[in-house]
């Protein structure tokens, strides 16, 4: 599924573990700090896309969100997941039943205990939504065994679930609200001055909130431009936004910058029907032509990182001596087109949105690099319409594709008979299970992505991230995880968490008591 998240609202959407045990944070009081400190604390939000967690595709909203919901799982700014939710879970053998403990202490705003039967509703709420639905295709049911027992059945081995389960949990009933019921530390409240947040009372977590503030305004805005005015203004003190949204427009104030980092895959994808493309060895030599550092930097600002792979580079999965056999290097496209036969003809077209500035302008840069090496082509730039049409009906040789992959970076759906991203005639059903072969065992990653690379189905560019703007002094600290401004660092690792099967399943076997040898 392709996923399109309207950012400029801003509108818009094997694992190393730590040893250290967690740790609950005490601050001491200083008042020097505190009087430099200013007076409130305010958000933005855009009323019509609403405060509920699975539907909302809007990234000024999110980090809203983000204090009011907590998640089984929190994916960090190194793509790995941390229990939040989770007390323990655990996988069976054959890594299709995944077993998950609640903290038995969590508790929702109004003072309800979390159940299990709440993480149901919720994840099956998630499951029929556009936002996180593509990512839970693979699972055959969510139930409860217990009051604090969640199972996950799957038709497919998983290796890294907990990747997928950083989902916002909501008390059962609720799931469909504009405004549901949440664990976090702030809860919703109408006042005389109109909605905002409330520290809440019942926050179930031994830690510091995120933001040391008893209330927090909450200022509607219609666009983007009443976002950032709100912001230099002073009505709103920090704010999320996708600088390379189409709606996006610049900050000219002072402030702290955060990167929040996403899954959201920028690439070119080929139409392997041309008579341009056709070539493996011509599509193979495409990713050398481009200098995706200088792409990221001039062209979107820098709020991305460059990715050579079809995987974010901050996540474990990112091998850096691999990606480095296929980055930009021209003496490489040289070689290359010595040894090949490469006709003469006209231009290619290489298709872009009209509706996305920021890929337009990609486009033509990689246009300009890939005619500079010898490979002529051209721009196509159409409307939203025309660029479905046209990519369906296979009347491109390249076209620019923007992807929020999940956060195991599952491709299936490139290779899958009917997948939401196979375009250009890349189906294979060989790549499609060495795509399932890395979810169920992530020690496969590399052979996936010499696949996707040595045959140049696609050319990974880069990974987007936003920006989380806040006035100095506002946030001591601040370290944005995917899909969650406001992370609270030091929590447990995985491995904290992680039991055996049988040790949640009550299936331990019984050891015989040991006899003493007759003497």
């Amino acid at each position: 599924m392709i996923v399109v998240l309207l950012s400029g609202c801003a509108l818009t959407p094997a694992v190393t573990e730590s040893t250290q045990p967690p740790e609950t944070e005490t601050r001491e009081p200083d008042p020097a700090r505190d009087a430099q400190k200013p007076k409130g604390f305010g958000l933005a939000y855009v009323p019509e896309y609403g405060f509920n967690p699975y539907d909302c595709v809007c990234v000024t909203n999110r980090p809203v969100c983000s204090l009011v919901y907590e998640s089984l799982f929190v994916l960090n700014n190194s793509f790995q997941p941390e229990p939040v939710l989770c007390d323990r879970f655990a996988v069976s053998e054959d890594g299709k039943n995944y077993l998950i403990t609640l903290c038995g202490e969590a508790s929702f705003s109004d003072g309800s205990p979390l159940t299990a039967d709440d993480a149901v509703a919720s994840l099956r709420a998630a499951r029929d939504s556009a936002y996180y639905g593509s990512r839970f295709s693979n699972v055959l049911e969510f139930s409860s065994r217990d009051a604090l027992t969640l199972e996950i059945s799957l038709s497919q081995a998983y290796e890294n679930l907990p990747q997928l389960l950083d989902v916002p949990i909501v008390k059962a009933g609720t799931q469909n609200e504009t405004r549901p019921i949440g664990t976090g530390p702030y809860v919703f409240s109408e006042e005389r001055n109109g909605l905002c947040l409330r520290r809440s009372r019942s926050w179930w977590q031994d830690a510091l909130a995120p933001v040391e503030y008893d209330s927090i305004a909450l200022t509607a805005a219609a666009d983007p431009t009443a976002v950032r005015d709100s912001f230099e203004f002073g009505d709103i003190t920090l704010v999320c936004a996708d600088l390379n949204s189409p709606n996006a427009v610049g900050y000219r104030c002072d402030y702290e910058l955060w990167d929040c980092p996403t899954t959201t895959m920028v690439y070119l994808g080929f139409n392997l029907y041309s008579d341009l493309f056709s070539d493996d060895d011509i599509r193979a030599a495409v990713t050398h032509m481009i200098d995706r550092d200088s792409l990221t930097v001039s062209v979107c600002k820098g709020f991305g990182e460059e990715a050579c792979l079809p995987c974010a580079p901050d996540s474990p999965l990112y091998d850096e001596t691999l990606a480095s056999t296929y980055s930009y290097d021209e003496e490489a496209v040289a070689k290359l087109f010595r040894t090949m036969s490469v006709r003469s003809h006209d231009p290619g077209s290489l298709l872009v949105c009209s509706a996305d500035p920021t890929r337009v302008e990609l486009a033509r840069r990689l246009a300009e690099a890939m005619t500079a090496a010898g490979l002529p082509m051209e721009a196509s730039i159409v409307d939203a319409e025309s660029f479905r049409d046209r990519l369906e009906r296979g009347r491109y040789d390249a076209f620019l594709g923007e992807t929020r992959l999940s956060g195991n970076f599952d491709l299936t759906e490139f290779f899958r008979a009917d997948g939401s991203l196979c375009y250009g005639g890349i189906r294979s059903a060989d790549m499609e299970q060495l795509a399932r072969d890395t979810l169920e065992n992530s020690a496969n990653s590399n052979d996936l992505y010499r696949g996707v690379m040595d045959n140049a189905y696609f050319c990974p560019l880069l990974f987007k991230s936003y920006a989380v703007m806040a006035n100095r002094g506002i946030i001591d600290s601040l370290q944005p995880a995917v899909d969650c401004v406001f992370h609270l660092p030091g929590g447990r690792s995985l491995a904290d968490a992680s039991v055996t099967y049988a040790e949640l399943s009550g299936e331990e076997e019984e050891t015989e008591p040991e006899t003493e040898e007759a003497p």
